[in-house]
């Protein structure tokens, strides 16, 4: 009788032994859901398209130059495939030129100004193979857009009173992927496509004028480290 119940008291505790070791393991399987992290790199900004109809017809196009940006984002793994994050950016590029119609005759002028952004998102991410080890992954956000934008000249010629600086609606796609390195840290790029709710229609009686939104690609590198 004894020998059998030293047998049911070794099953009992070789059970809770193994049951522990599971429970270890999957600690540290999910461990490090959150993380932070920053990127840098580009801006490439999308013409924007301006026309204006009534008494005078235009259509042009404004261009920017490819600028900096720079990104810190923070979030948090809800399970292997799936991260929420926050997501606060800034960017800044120079004007390029106008080129285009206007009343039927067509050219091109160089423009000088700025455009500096300021965006805010809140991301949802999947990664279909998990946050460990290589991780591409897929994802969208909303948030806002504050832009401080400026056109100082026009030909060469100094302009004054046309700076601007408003706060929009924004969301964008992103595409990414990250390659660990060591057990906590990883670096990756970053892909996203920006659109700002930023177009607007004005009129004086006379002509209408109509500006679409503005968008821009964002590429960058990143560093994440996760916790």
């Amino acid at each position: 009788m004894t020998s059998i119940r030293v047998s049911t008291f070794a099953i009992a505790l070789g059970g809770l032994l193994l049951a522990g070791e599971a429970h270890a393991q999957s600690a540290m399987m999910y461990s490090g859901r959150g993380y932070f992290g920053v990127s840098a790199g580009a801006i490439i900004p999308q013409d924007v398209h301006t026309t204006v109809s009534g008494a005078d017809s235009a259509s042009l196009d404004l261009s920017f130059k490819t600028g900096a940006a720079f990104t810190g984002f923070v979030g948090y793994h809800v399970n292997p495939q799936l991260a929420l994050e926050a997501e606060l950016g800034y960017a800044t590029a120079d004007s390029d030129s106008v080129s285009g119609t206007i009343n039927g005759v067509s050219g091109s002028v160089t423009v000088g100004g700025h455009l500096n952004p300021v965006l805010g998102f809140g991301n949802v991410l999947w990664k279909p193979l998990g946050y460990r080890g290589i991780s591409p992954y897929l994802g969208a956000g909303v948030g806002f857009a504050n832009i401080d934008s400026s056109v100082d000249s026009i030909a060469g010629t100094a302009v004054a009173g046309t700076s601007n600086n408003e706060t929009d609606l924004a969301a964008q796609f992103i595409a990414g992927i990250d390659f660990p390195i060591g057990d906590r840290f990883s670096i990756g790029g970053r892909y996203r496509f920006v659109w700002v709710n930023s177009g607007a229609t004005a009129t004086d009686g006379i002509d209408t004028v109509k500006q679409d939104d503005f968008t821009a690609h964002v590429l960058t590198v990143t560093g994440t480290f996760r916790f």
